[in-house]
């Protein structure tokens, strides 16, 4: 009868460490690997253990791995609520086989030099963020809804077409000339006939939208106006805390796609822009280059008002601008 709830023993702990470290390795040598097959080995060797027990516990070792920011296997999800004796193995393990450390940006580059090697891999859900969404299941890191950066520190970001890419979305500092979102889409937006709403969509830079809108700039902070009327404002402080707290440290991995004839559709990792310590000085410079574009998103229906962010958004050639440093690595290096 297979075991539940008892508490795993120094032997299988040992065991299961060495096969997961066994199994990480190998696949850094681009070595093709069963993990069924060494979990199915290892319920064997402790038959009162299921092969799927094995497995929880490898994910187990990903999560230890993972909160330390060192390297993990491929395909195993980090899942929490382990034992304190499972660390303790795996921190002791590592100290007595000499494994050098590294850095977060190391780890990233090595895990999608993995995926390069694949190629095309199967896409992971619809819509606008699924190529994101492809990339995290990849990587084996939990969907990242959290104000929290996406792997280890490091905000992750998905290229792939010629569209804006978001940087972060924040609600105005100040309301100028309405007190809140109700009176800005009351006062400035459109009856959208085809919904059946009142909407106020639109994306705007230095230069007046259809609608009007267009950014300034004013010492430090960015004022959105509308033709000659100054509607809402935005502190300095307010938009560099957005880019310290979201993008000091980012990854922007290019993605391109593939349909096959049977209608699937794949993607494929080329290329990481690796980027550090974002600007204000530089976002602002941008923004009065036209470099920089921020969305309006809100609807009313029913008396109720839907927002789905005021989005601060770049051109995808203009990244690179925003930071004190960038890296771009050809992941098939």
């Amino acid at each position: 009868m297979k075991q539940r709830n008892k508490i795993w023993s120094e032997l299988e702990i040992q065991n299961v460490v060495k096969a997961y470290f066994s199994l990480l390795d190998a696949q850094r040598r681009l070595e093709k690997v069963n993990k069924s097959a060494i979990y199915r080995e290892l319920s064997e060797i402790h038959p009162a253990r299921s092969p799927k027990s094995f497995e929880f516990k490898f994910q187990n070792i990903s999560a230890i791995l993972y909160e330390e920011k060192l390297p993990y296997a491929d395909g195993l999800r980090p899942m929490g609520h382990y034992q304190s004796a499972l660390k303790t193995y795996v921190l002791d393990y590592l100290k007595s086989t000499g494994r050098k450390g590294q850095t977060p940006v190391e780890i990233l580059i090595e895990k999608l030099k993995r995926l390069r090697h694949r190629n095309y891999l199967p896409i992971r859900g619809a819509g606008s963020g699924r190529y994101g969404l492809t990339l995290e299941y990849y990587l084996s890191i939990p969907q990242n809804s959290s104000k929290a950066a996406d792997f280890m520190g490091i905000e992750l970001k998905t290229k792939h077409d010629k569209s804006l890419q978001t940087l972060f979305s924040r609600v105005p500092s100040r309301y100028l000339a309405c007190k809140d979102k109700k009176q800005l889409l009351d006062k400035f937006g459109y009856l959208d006939e085809k919904r059946k709403r009142k909407a106020l969509y639109t994306s705007f830079n230095n230069t007046p939208d259809s609608l009007g809108f267009y950014l300034s700039v004013a010492k430090n902070d960015v004022v959105v106006n509308k033709r000659q009327i100054e509607i809402l404002e935005y502190d300095g402080s307010t938009l560099e805390d957005a880019l310290l707290s979201k993008h000091n440290e980012s990854a922007y991995v290019s993605v391109s796609s593939m349909r096959s004839k049977n209608g699937n559709h794949y993607c494929r990792f080329d290329k990481l822009l690796y980027c550090k310590t974002p600007s204000l000085l530089r976002f602002l410079n941008m923004a009065e280059d036209g470099n920089v574009y921020l969305d309006f998103t809100l609807s009313e229906k029913a008396g109720r008002v839907k927002d789905h962010g005021f989005l601060w958004r770049v051109p995808q050639d203009s990244i690179e601008k925003l930071y004190l440093s960038t890296r771009l690595i050809d992941l098939t290096d």
